[in-house]
């Protein structure tokens, strides 16, 4: 075999021994030597052990032919990827010939290569789209894409897979699908494991040091999970009076999501993960770059010194986990509802009853073909005409979403009406029902009232609250930005919901103090608000900045009547108004969308705290892909003094509004204004008023705000984001100098130009030249 032999010339094959580093070897370089040179570094104990060394094994490639020289050297990677993965429970039992069911694997279309050692590599694929670049143009073609399983055959008929998880599953899938393989799968358990576990608190392991600790839920306020981490080990954290039996004790096991152990010895990462499902949890090592020598000796350490076994899945109802089966059986899970319903204490079966029916189904499978029938029993399967089949009930557990609702709004209505929160008093406090065309909600409303803190002083809040269980969260929550608390269950609760307040279903139905709960929901309704808006706002302004860029550099100009609807159909009046809604609400938190299509009512409502009560107005973005821009006829004229009138005679604005306050202002939004338009919308306002005896006259202003200076003052905003938030101070000079621009226009209108945010930036930056933050405050407006 010479220097520049079909081997070494092989790019593929190379490519996948060596990687980026194959790529980095000139060309002129690539000879047998060089390239095994390279594969040796990182292999040496393993190659050194086996050819004595690397001359050893270059003088065996060289008198081999190419193929048997692949498969060698394939071995060697295959061995070094098999230690490198985590074992686990991915075992087979083979009573089969092996070898026939690796040749069924091919007809099946899995690229499968055998090796030496009774390895075997099997290359599940996928259809994946990459887009590359070819001559002078940008294509995207579909590719077949394989990653490999490692494969290897015991003594016996076992046979072990390492490799991703879902792509095992696939495997397994196939694999399984004869009648000679069967996966080994972990047995149930009656042992309890708690007591075994419970040794993470006082006994030290003496190969390894536990490094992490982590806990799904605690006895902190809102039951917020707890991660310990310290490479020198966290057993006297855990132990310390501020956490143990405070935050954690031995119940707490229940909750244990992972332990992660430093191995001593090699200085290797174990990690032990608690994995849950239906019937129980078990336990799952990560071992990856553990020496192989060492694994299964770890294995035997872990399962000694904690008391647990890698095969075994320990019951739900022997680990102190009552809610948790509540939880599964409200998933509609049958298993969990037949091996523990009657294991339940009473209580918790009495509510399930309520929420649940289990209904038994009558199925008929065709012995031929596996078509399977429910109810009566087919003369003839009409698949594949055959007339024998195996009859079986299958169990089926529903929900019952109206009466988890119900149970809820009753548990909540014991409320009282007057709650408390950290000095914050919650007054006034009620809850009702409400409904909507699609759902139903539970409404809570109360006004807040702190010894400190404007904004907490007068302002009344509507929490429109759901039952979430194991369907979608209402689009119209999110749309809206609608303050809610979630009521979870099910899989909400077993999924977990980021940025909403919560409350956990079961212990709203156990507890004698549901206040408590609620006030902890709002609470981290509140914390986690922004969290909401932050994603959303950030794709509006892109959408948005999009739109101003097109428009001024005349993309909408000359349009015709076909071109102008396509343009409307891929970004339309209402993508419009939704996303100046998110711009405005990360802004001015208190800002509420509320137009509908087809109403006559305003699209939206600022709602912005003052030192002496709060700026309140009325807005309508307007879309226009015109040239000549939006056309504020009649129309407009006479819908933005209607807003103006009947908002402030009592309409949904009545719940910001108190009684002896009026309506500030009305904006109009638009991406191009008619702007000699102006003065001939604010007379006509004007004279509404004059004509109107009920509201108070004089000095309301129509405001106009170009998309242009509404991206604008998101940047300012933005830039400036965290100061706004921390200082009062600045937070308060960003809102007036908005407001004073709004408000202090010309003959009854205002326009917020470019101009009015530059000044709306000056008084930010000199609101935080007051704050901690001067000495290193920069101005960044040149």
């Amino acid at each position: 075999m010479t220097s520049h032999d079909p081997l070494s010339n092989d790019d593929g094959f190379w490519g996948l021994l060596l990687g980026k580093k194959y790529d980095k070897v000139p060309e002129s370089e690539r000879t047998l030597e060089n390239l095994v040179s390279e594969f040796y570094v990182g292999r040496t104990k393993r190659i050194d052990t086996r050819f004595e060394s690397i001359d050893d094994l270059i003088a065996g490639l060289e008198d081999q032919s190419a193929d048997q020289a692949q498969q060698t050297l394939l071995t060697i990677w295959a061995e070094e990827k098999w230690a490198q993965k985590s074992s686990g429970s991915n075992g087979f039992q083979v009573e089969s010939n092996f070898e026939d069911e690796l040749q069924r694997l091919k007809e099946e279309g899995l690229f499968v290569e055998q090796l030496a050692n009774n390895f075997t590599l099997v290359w599940p694929s996928k259809e994946v789209r990459v887009t590359t670049r070819e001559d002078d143009r940008v294509r995207s073609r579909l590719f077949e894409q394989a990653h490999p399983l490692f494969v290897r055959k015991e003594d016996g008929s076992e046979v072990e897979v390492r490799g991703a998880k879902n792509r095992i599953k696939k495997f397994s899938k196939t694999f399984t699908d004869s009648d000679g393989v069967d996966r080994i799968e972990r047995s149930q358990t009656t042992q309890p494991v708690i007591d075994g576990l419970a040794s993470i608190f006082n006994d030290e392991i003496e190969a390894l040091t536990l490094t992490e600790v982590e806990f799904q839920r605690t006895y902190l306020p809102d039951g917020s999970s707890l991660s310990l981490s310290n490479p020198a080990g966290v057993r006297n954290d855990l132990n310390s009076e501020a956490v143990f039996q405070e935050l954690v004790d031995l119940q707490s096991l229940s909750e244990l999501s992972h332990l992660e152990f430093n191995h001593n010895k090699t200085g290797k990462k174990v990690e032990l993960k608690v994995e849950r499902e239906e019937t129980g949890f078990y336990f799952e090592i990560q071992d990856r770059y553990l020496p192989e020598s060492e694994k299964e000796a770890i294995q035997l350490l872990i399962e000694d010194k904690l008391g647990i076994s890698f095969d075994s899945i320990y019951p739900y109802d022997v680990q102190l986990r009552d809610s948790y089966i509540f939880h599964q059986i409200l998933t509609g899970a049958v298993d969990t509802y037949i091996r523990y319903f009657d294991d339940l204490p009473e209580e918790e079966r009495s509510l399930l009853n309520e929420f649940i029916e289990v209904s038994e189904i009558d199925t008929f499978e065709c012995y031929r073909c596996h078509e399977v029938y429910e109810g009566e029993e087919p003369d003839e399967c009409e698949e594949c005409e055959g007339d024998s089949f195996r009859d079986e009930i299958r169990r089926e557990v529903s929900v019952d979403d109206e009466a988890i609702h119900e149970a809820a709004l009753e548990a909540l209505k014991e409320t009282g009406d007057t709650l408390s929160d950290n000095g914050i008093n919650f007054l006034d406090v009620t809850i009702d029902a409400y409904e909507t065309k699609n759902n139903d909600y539970i409404r809570t409303t109360f006004q807040e009232v702190a010894s400190a803190g404007k904004e907490a002083n007068t302002h009344r809040y509507e929490y429109i609250n759901y039952c979430l269980g194991n369907g979608r969260l209402p689009r119209r929550i999110n749309q809206y930005l609608l303050n809610s608390v979630l009521i979870v269950y099910g899989k909400a609760y077993l999924n977990g919901r980021e940025h909403f307040g919560t409350i956990n279903l079961h212990d709203l139905l156990m507890t004698d103090s549901p206040e408590d709960l609620l006030v902890s929901a709002i609470r981290n309704s509140k914390s986690q608000f922004r969290n909401r808006i932050i994603g959303r706002a950030d794709d509006a302004f892109e959408r948005l900045q999009d739109l101003h860029q097109r428009g001024t550099a005349g993309e909408f100009d000359d349009l015709s009547q076909e071109e102008r609807k396509e343009l409307k159909d891929d970004y339309d009046y209402n993508g419009f108004e939704r996303d100046v809604f998110y711009l405005l609400k990360f802004m001015f938190l208190f800002t509420e969308r509320w137009g509908r299509e087809g109403e006559t009512e305003t699209d939206g409502c600022l709602v912005i705290p003052e030192e002496d009560g709060y700026f309140i107005a009325s807005y309508d973005p307007k879309l226009t892909y015109t040239k000549k821009g939006y056309d504020l006829d009649a129309g407009e004229k006479n819908k933005a003094a209607w807003y103006m009138v009947t908002e402030n005679l009592g309409g949904a604005l009545s719940v910001s509004l108190s009684d002896d306050e009026n309506l500030d202002a009305h904006l109009f939004v638009s991406n191009n204004f008619r702007e000699g338009q102006f003065p001939h919308v604010a007379s006509r306002v004007q004279e509404w008023f004059e004509q109107s005896e009920d509201v108070e006259k004089g000095g309301i202003p129509v405001a106009f705000l170009p998309l242009e200076s509404l991206l604008s003052l998101y940047e300012i905003f933005d830039r400036h984001y965290d100061p706004i938030i921390e200082y009062p101070s600045v937070k308060a000079a960003f809102r007036r100098a908005f407001t004073e621009k709004v408000k202090n226009g010309e003959d009854g209108y205002s326009v917020v130009d470019t101009d009015a945010c530059d000044t709306v930036e000056e008084q930010v930056l000199q609101a935080l030249r007051g704050t901690t933050r001067s000495r290193t405050l920069k101005d960044h407006t040149e």
